[in-house]
């Protein structure tokens, strides 16, 4: 899955276009959820919000004088995501199974809730990956991410860890409304923890999303990460999910570091190799 080089959108207009469309995004869903109340809203209004959340960064792009195309990858890529995303939850399993052979608190070898119900595990990762992580990751990672990175300066590492930095901080931000008018939380360690494991999130996603390039990949392991696809029983004491959330995104990070480093020496040896079998030119 070597990283296919598009050039980075060419935006038109300055902050005030990524300040308003995410003030805009942080009002409306303080209204959602004013409106469903205490716990998660109905689906026909998670979807409608999904889909409002795609208009708003097309609207972004549009008034930005950037086709939103262009942040998509080749549908052909989809088989390699989807390989690669299938890869990583195996190795999480077989770690996940080691490590409950190894009676590790917090894992067992038995059946998950994904294996003794399939068809809700699908169903409610078909609703996290259209309705939640791609309609968030087309924003905060396709538009405001590269739009930070680009006000920055665009190139060099500085520019990339302060847009990257400043989109997973704005990230984590935009939950606060679920926290506070859904959940009924209010401010304490819970919520610092919570802050510190989104900002994390989306440090892994943003490195991901810079890697590759790839926005597939990134919703890919977004959504499996609400609902990941665990074989057993898993359930780490809660002073441990913290550390565990930390080892997870890290993890990703790396793995898909290595799927590169393994994808682009492949792709150089099959062109050297194919180069090799050119006759030479007449000239």
């Amino acid at each position: 899955m070597a990283r296919p080089e598009i050039a980075p959108p060419a935006f038109k207009r300055g902050l005030l276009v990524p300040v308003t469309a995410y003030f805009v995004i942080i009002a409306l869903l303080s209204g959602l959820a004013l409106i469903s109340g205490r716990g998660s809203p109905p689906p026909l209004l998670g979807m409608a919000w999904g889909i409002l959340l795609v208009g708003i960064g097309v609207g972004a792009y549009r008034f930005e004088g950037v086709s939103p195309r262009s942040i998509l990858s080749s549908s052909q890529s989809l088989f390699l995501v989807l390989g690669a995303v299938g890869a990583f939850w195996l190795l999480y399993n077989l770690t996940t199974y080691v490590l409950a052979l190894g009676s590790i608190p917090g894992f067992a070898t038995a059946s998950s809730k994904v294996v003794a119900h399939p068809v809700l595990y699908f169903a409610a990762f078909g609703s996290s990956l259209l309705f939640t992580a791609l309609p968030e990751e087309f924003v905060f990672r396709g538009y405001l991410q590269s739009k930070l990175i680009t006000e920055s300066g665009g190139t060099g590492w500085r520019a990339v860890a302060t847009g990257t930095g400043t989109a997973a901080v704005l990230f984590a931000l935009f939950h606060l409304p679920r926290w506070f008018l859904m959940s009924g939380h209010g401010v304490g360690p819970a919520l610092a923890a919570r802050l510190s494991v989104l900002v994390i999130s989306g440090l892994a996603f943003g490195l991901i999303y810079v890697l590759t390039n790839n926005l597939w990949l990134v919703a890919l392991f977004h959504a499996t990460m609400n609902q990941s696809p665990l074989l057993f029983t898993v359930n780490p004491p809660s002073e441990l999910h913290f550390v565990v959330g930390i080892i997870e995104y890290t993890t990703m990070v790396g793995f898909t570091i290595v799927v590169l480093y393994l994808t682009s020496s492949n792709l150089i040896s099959a062109v050297k190799l194919q180069a090799a079998d050119i006759p030479p030119s007449d000239d």
